[in-house]
């Protein structure tokens, strides 16, 4: 089935891109659902539609200012600059199957049920290669409210009540991963198991989950340290013995040990984060928020070095050293 379908997507959280992505057109779907995105133009103040008629028509100049694309206040490495945060959307040449048992089922409806699962896989793969934060139902925002609700009757003023500002470091998206982030997502690749844990250990530790932070970063370490303790033929013959299906963190940790593996970051590192899961999992003991950052550095380090998708490890003097080479 093929018609002419064009339609705006407002995405619910918008994703920072350096700017040379936008006014360009990539492909990309989601199942049997194919289509473009047109990305819109940087226009100041707040972008412009993309060069579609239709949209051009529905989005005029003289009409009400609607946001496409808005650069915020934030830290963002001078390497990767200019960026902007992508708001809207434009999606076109829009294809996919027919159906005769759900005939009312049409190119139109199939994009309104599959849209927003495509941002979830969109965002996912976002949120793994950058760390930007995009979770639509869970927001943690740059401005805070302190006191909120609360009113003071004695002393009568209310100077104890403000607000809290923080500008977020970001790292955007450069054109290419953007691009390749939507074929990934047309073609249903999903990132590796790990990352994704390690970014819901993220996420919740931007929202104070401290015990949840660590059992995920944990479990996110356990998956790549097994699988490269697997992937070693030099163990010794008795720690080889060690390693079945039901084997943990904290033995492949002891193998590691046993067998004077090198990683980049020391066996007593990954010794301390595994007694943490362990307070955490068995005994619900929740780590403090500092603790939980070091254990969310540690895991994001050995990801970084030895996991499926490295990071360059040489760090540059503006902070853009975080390009993520996937391998398969």
């Amino acid at each position: 089935m093929n018609t002419n379908v064009v339609a705006v997507f407002e995405l619910p959280v918008p994703i920072w891109l350096m700017s040379d992505s936008l006014n360009t057109i990539y492909p990309t779907g989601y199942g049997d659902l194919k289509f473009n995105v047109l990305t819109p133009d940087g226009r100041p103040p707040v972008g412009g539609p993309p060069d579609v008629p239709a949209i051009q028509q529905k989005f005029n100049p003289s009409g009400p200012q609607i946001v496409w694309a808005l650069e915020y206040g934030a830290h963002i490495p001078d390497s990767l600059r200019p960026a902007t945060a992508l708001h809207r959307i434009a999606v076109a040449e829009v294809t996919g199957p027919s159906y005769d048992h759900i005939h009312w089922f049409t190119l139109e409806h199939q994009l309104a049920e599959y849209v927003n699962q495509w941002f979830d896989d969109v965002r996912t793969w976002v949120e793994v290669l950058t760390g930007q934060d995009l979770d639509p139902n869970h927001r943690v925002y740059d401005a805070e409210a302190v006191g909120t609700g609360l009113t003071f009757i004695d002393p009568s003023d209310n100077d104890a009540l403000g607000m809290k500002i923080t500008t977020p470091h970001i790292i955007p998206l450069q054109q290419q991963e953007w691009a390749d982030i939507l074929l990934y997502v047309r073609d249903g690749r999903e990132p590796p198991l790990e990352e994704i844990l390690s970014r819901d250990a993220r996420a919740a530790h931007r929202r104070s989950a401290d015990r949840r932070a660590i059992i995920d970063a944990a479990t996110a370490l356990e998956i790549a340290l097994g699988r490269h303790v697997r992937s070693r033929t030099d163990l010794p013959e008795n720690q080889q013995k060690r390693i079945n299906e039901r084997t943990a963190l904290g033995t492949y940790v002891s193998i590691a040990k046993e067998s004077d593996l090198q990683f980049a970051v020391s066996v007593e590192r990954l010794t301390w984060l595994n007694g943490l899961r362990n307070n955490a999992a068995h005994r619900g003991a929740a780590p403090s928020h500092e603790e939980a950052s070091i254990a969310i550095q540690i895991m994001m380090k050995f990801l970084g070095s030895h996991g499926q998708i490295r990071r360059t490890r040489e760090p540059e003097p503006d902070g853009g050293e975080l390009t993520p080479i996937i391998h398969e």
